[in-house]
């Protein structure tokens, strides 16, 4: 028995045994790589799965000059003119321009195609979820995300690249700090999705009218589903 508890444990060893400098590469599954201009790519393919999950009835954007918010929203069944919870996702306008919205624009007109075909309703344009209390809500920063629908069913994945690990990359010191961050996933209807989207645009529109030349965006190789 104990014989057999030591190969065992033998055999642990040898599986947990990292392999030292310049033997057998490590292959890692990491959707960052960069270039040798110091640019970013990110593989949509790769990215992981934000452990905390949102179900959200209703979604919108607010903007002022420099501040982004993206809400979403759980309706109140028993209290129509609140909502049980409210999640804020705060987002730099740059990374609104020049990912969010400008790598979903075939993404958004297949999705609105699609959603064109369903039998419209009036009563969600009543609702003024941006003008109801909420039982509960909660803030968190995001500067990233990965957008999908299947039939009418739609999500996107929010994750947070850390400034610190950019600012360290672009000033050359390295790109250890570079690690995708998953925050959380919104699951919502094709339909509440792309009425963010046609409100993003004039977002993005009163954006471009202050925002900088030069502010870095980082823009990933990658497809919406």
């Amino acid at each position: 028995m104990a014989k057999q508890l030591r190969q065992q444990q033998r055999g642990l060893a040898r599986v947990e045994r990292r392999p030292s400098a310049g033997s057998t590469p490590e292959v890692v599954d990491d959707p960052i790589s960069t270039g040798l201009d110091r640019s970013i790519t990110i593989d949509m393919a790769k990215l992981p799965t934000p452990n905390v999950s949102y179900d959200a009835d209703y979604a919108w954007i607010e903007h002022e000059p420099g501040d982004v918010r993206l809400f979403f929203g759980k309706r109140n069944r028993d209290n129509p003119d609140t909502l049980r919870s409210r999640l804020e996702l705060r987002y730099p306008p740059e990374s609104l321009v020049g990912h969010f919205w400008r790598n979903s624009r075939e993404f958004h007109h297949r999705m609105k195609v699609f959603a064109d075909q369903f039998p419209t309703s009036d009563v969600r344009d009543a609702v003024r979820p941006n003008e109801m209390r909420a039982e509960k809500e909660h803030s968190v920063w995001a500067n990233f995300e990965s957008m999908a629908h299947a039939g009418t069913e739609a999500m996107i994945d929010f994750f947070t690249l850390p400034v610190w690990g950019v600012a360290k990359f672009v000033s050359g010191q390295g790109s250890g700090g570079l690690k995708m961050v998953p925050v959380v996933r919104v699951q919502t209807t094709i339909f509440e999705l792309t009425r963010l989207m046609d409100s993003v645009e004039r977002v993005v529109t009163e954006i471009n009218n202050y925002l900088p030349r030069g502010v870095p965006v980082f823009e990933p190789k990658g497809e919406r589903k």
